[in-house]
């Protein structure tokens, strides 16, 4: 009787540990696929943004000092969106994607007064339009790459994910 005992405690032991297990790599599976979930929302809200910047119309006082096949205008209120946004969300974001973006466009920013800024009514980037297109299309990439990155995860098997190391 207290073989049995001793037997069925040992059993009882072993199948919690083997539950415990299975949830805990059921947990980090479930967390990986929400983190690249994430990251792809995060990366497509920011590309329509920069598609929204892209395709905004040229008002006729701006025609003086835009050429709509090489310049961008970008209003205040959509390039502090693009600063916070990415300031927000940089754990889901490669920072040297957003600096090397940013410092492009530095370079490329067309000088005004104050006044002169105010009554535009945003910042003029010079021969940047290739800057933001180009960088449209690495956001895609990117978000392709995670999609597929996101199908692995999905079919990948809670008790490999302790192999595979995923970083979570």
């Amino acid at each position: 009787m207290i073989f049995g005992l001793i037997i069925g405690a040992w059993l009882m032991v072993a199948g919690i540990y083997i539950y415990k297990i299975y949830d805990e790599n059921r947990y980090k599976k479930r967390l990986t696929i929400e983190k690249l979930l994430r990251e792809i929302e995060v990366r497509n809200t920011l590309n329509q943004k920069v598609i929204e910047i892209l395709n905004r119309p040229i008002t006729g006082s701006d025609k003086e000092l835009i050429n709509p096949q090489s310049d961008v205008k970008v209003p205040f209120y959509d390039y502090n969106f693009l600063k916070n946004y990415t300031s927000m969300y940089n754990l889901y974001i490669p920072t040297y994607f957003l600096n090397t973006f940013f410092k492009k466009l530095s370079h490329h920013l067309a000088v005004f007064d104050d006044e002169q800024d105010l009554k535009n009514g945003g910042y003029i980037f010079k021969e940047s339009r290739t800057i933001f297109e180009n960088f449209s299309v690495e956001i895609t990439d990117d978000i392709e790459a995670k999609k597929r990155e996101l199908q692995k995860a999905k079919n990948v098997y809670p008790s490999m994910l302790k192999k595979q190391h995923y970083n979570i």
